[in-house]
């Protein structure tokens, strides 16, 4: 099994991934780098009223690749793995994407979203699983996404579930994005198995 780790506790992340945005913003912020951590907060300049940063791997993935996620959040912050097809470099210098699946962790629990984008019609999205629990602040928690034939399987602190997915990508990049509030990421990790595991077992 291949595995990647990327730390957010100095500054290797900047060459070792790309840093992305989603087509539905022009804004492009930074993430803010702390002795052990990147960090997003409060930003009056965009339309949001705070950042919403992307990392995506370099690295292209498929079914059998599971990602790891340590981070923190505050209020309404939410820490998130997700899958994306082909970023594009866009006229303004920075890197941007439109169709992925995010696997967003949050105060009362874990959403799935699908985003979708063309050019022509631009950016929409649907809620396919919402998970409610509560999910305490100031706390490191432990986010994971693996992708199986037609499944995504998460975990928050060990609560796992699986969603069926008929319109998964074959090949996608990983990716964490922190947006909605104050997100604190820790570090970021990738298994890529050669063997498929089976949704119906526990990981």
């Amino acid at each position: 099994m291949e595995k990647r780790s990327y730390s957010f506790a100095n500054e290797a992340w900047k060459q070792e991934l790309t840093q992305a945005y989603s087509f539905r913003f022009t804004e492009t912020p930074d993430f803010k780098q702390k002795s052990d951590h990147i960090a997003i907060g409060a930003n009056s300049d965009h339309r949001e009223g705070f950042d919403n940063i992307t990392l995506l791997t370099k690295e292209v993935y498929s079914a059998g690749a599971k990602a790891t996620l340590h981070c923190q959040f505050e209020d309404l912050g939410c820490p998130e793995i997700i899958i994306a097809k082909q970023p594009e470099l866009c006229s303004d210098g920075a890197v941007r994407y439109g169709e992925c699946f995010e696997v967003v962790l949050w105060k009362n629990g874990v959403n799935v979203w699908r985003h979708f984008y063309d050019k022509e019609n631009g950016c929409s999205w649907h809620k396919r699983l919402g998970l409610r629990m509560p999910v305490e602040e100031h706390k490191m928690h432990e986010l994971t996404m693996t992708i199986t034939e037609g499944h995504i399987i998460f975990t928050i602190d060990g609560v796992r579930a699986l969603l069926r997915v008929e319109d998964l990508f074959e090949r996608f990049y990983f990716g964490v994005s922190a947006c909605e509030g104050i997100v604190r990421l820790y570090d970021f990790c990738i298994e890529d198995a050669t063997e498929l595991p089976d949704p119906s077992q526990n990981e």
